[in-house]
């Protein structure tokens, strides 16, 4: 579609000059509002993105850029608490084996718990629970990490299906300044 705009506009663009549009050649004049449009259209995207993160994921904007929470308090009291940390942990030393960990936390009381639906029949239920992992990556800085484990299960059955366990699904990499601004909650 533009190349027929651009193709169409040539010959006539070859004939006017600034003097006679005052706007100078068509060419530029798409040039320019192509220019502007985009640099409009990435300003909305930039704004939508930041409402996004900001308001409805949890995250932090420290320094013009969004981090996630520091979480060092185990609230969930599950049975299953310390083999969900044991999995983060180890996740956490395959990818980081030189990072000293200083909290591995569940910041929940217990699983969120989400009704599934298929043409507004409830078919089944899906439990949400989220482990952070904190590492202190030499004197330089620290790691942030957040894993999610879900589990599904149908009406009437009693057994779950394991869907993520655990699935690590960000990675922040804080400098000192970062991680003290977040930790002091400014």
């Amino acid at each position: 579609m533009m190349l027929t705009v651009v193709a169409i506009a040539m010959p006539s663009s070859a004939q006017m000059t600034k003097k006679d549009t005052g706007n100078g050649p068509l060419s530029e004049r798409v040039s320019k509002f192509w220019k502007k449009t985009k640099k409009t259209l990435d300003q909305a995207a930039e704004q939508v993105r930041q409402e996004f993160e900001s308001s409805n994921s949890g995250l932090r904007k420290v320094n013009g850029e969004f981090y996630m929470n520091i979480y060092d308090t185990n609230i969930y009291k599950g049975d299953d608490v310390d083999e969900l940390c044991r999995l983060c942990r180890k996740e956490f030393s395959a990818k980081y084996p030189h990072v000293d960990i200083r909290s591995c936390a569940i910041p929940q009381t217990d699983w969120q718990t989400e009704t599934v639906k298929k043409e507004d029949k409830v078919t089944g239920y899906s439990q949400t629970l989220f482990c952070y992992i904190i590492g202190r990556d030499g004197n330089e800085g620290f790691i942030n990490a957040k894993f999610v484990f879900e589990r599904q299960k149908k009406v009437g059955d009693t057994v779950q299906t394991k869907v993520k366990w655990p699935l690590w699904i960000r990675t922040d990499v804080l400098t000192n300044e970062v991680y003290q601004k977040l930790i002091t909650r400014e």
